[in-house]
């Protein structure tokens, strides 16, 4: 799923189940943060005070890491393994695979009821960054976090890396597609999104009753129709299609929302000192600065308030629980995954 569903849909499914404006804009932030969150920094204390904090990066733009650095990534947080024998997992060529991505499958809940019962510093920011992966179960179903051919979907000049072979397709909204290794193999994103949304809007419903608040889970027939009118017209092909009015139609619905700016939390916690010339994330020149950026808590005092700390504590609490949910699983194949 992309910024539509992580973003947008998250946030507006966050508030009709009962969260607050704010607290819905925070998990909405922190579960498409997810995708952005593709560097590991250092960042200093001018003080001397605080040793250096370095976050764990819940993305990767590199596709191509080691297979033993995917793992880390790609399980936990966008392709939690599921069931391999799920009806929704027959292939034409019968195989199986213990990685396999299903929707709505045991990890992921499990994810997210930890997530659910988080110290609230950092519960919002678990809430986003488990919802974000309990989602993608609907969208990256049928495939595994990593190198292995199991992903190609047809002979593609591209590595069969999670969805890469499938390109864009599984990610966009109200898309239909052919997923050529499946029994059933015409693929209508509008029915997973919607399945994902009201599992999510379920899940956290039971959250507000389990907090004391009204239980919201009747007007799920209310959001669901509203999000077929978001979704608009069906299409197909290689390009993404009628997003500008899919956006407009957000929008209307969650006008405290601002634009999604991925600097935003970092910006407000930390300060940058730029040696030359400013580092460049994306692209050819990424890793070949000469005098690396330096960065710095804007107030090492109030660190641990602000989104960013708190998102970044929170993929390390969901690392750690995601490892110890899916050891087993990594065992039968032979990997220790707290080591790798």
């Amino acid at each position: 799923m992309d910024i539509e569903f992580h973003y947008w849909l998250t946030g507006l499914v966050a508030h009709r189940a009962g969260f607050s404006k704010e607290d819905s804009l925070t998990i909405a932030y922190a579960s498409e943060y997810v995708d952005e969150n593709d560097i590991s920094h250092e960042i200093l204390d001018r003080s001397g005070k605080l040793r250096p904090y370095i976050n764990f990066m819940s993305q990767t733009m590199n596709i191509l890491k080691p297979k033993d650095s995917l793992m880390r990534i790609y399980p936990i947080f966008h392709f939690i393994p599921g069931d391999p024998m799920a009806y929704t997992a027959r292939r034409r060529d019968g195989k199986m695979h213990l990685l396999n991505t299903t929707p709505n499958n045991e990890h992921a809940n499990a994810m997210l009821d930890d997530a659910l019962k988080a110290h609230t510093d950092t519960r919002l920011y678990r809430i986003g960054i488990a919802s974000h992966s309990f989602v993608d179960t609907w969208a990256h179903q049928n495939f595994v976090g990593w190198y292995d051919h199991y992903n190609q979907i047809e002979l593609k000049p591209v590595p069969a890396i999670g969805h890469a072979p499938g390109g864009h397709h599984p990610d966009w909204v109200c898309h239909e597609w052919i997923d050529n290794r499946l029994v059933d193999d015409e693929i209508s994103n509008r029915n997973r999104f919607i399945d994902a949304a009201e599992a999510l809007f379920k899940r956290y419903c039971s959250y507000q009753v389990s907090e004391g608040n009204p239980d919201h889970s009747a007007q799920w027939p209310l959001l669901e129709s509203d999000l077929i009118t978001i979704g608009g017209q069906t299409y197909t092909g290689d390009e993404l299609r009628y997003q500008d009015a899919r956006l407009s139609s957000y929008r209307k619905r969650l006008d405290w929302f601002p634009e999604f700016d991925e600097t935003v939390w970092f910006d407000a916690a930390i300060e940058t000192e730029v040696r030359g010339m400013k580092d460049n994330p994306d692209g050819l020149l990424h890793g070949f600065t000469l005098f690396k950026d330096r960065y710095h808590w804007r107030d090492s005092s109030t660190r641990e308030s602000t989104h960013w700390y708190r998102f970044q504590q929170a993929v390390k609490e969901q690392e750690r629980f995601g490892i110890k949910q899916l050891s087993s699983i990594f065992k039968n194949m032979g990997y220790d995954l707290a080591v790798v």
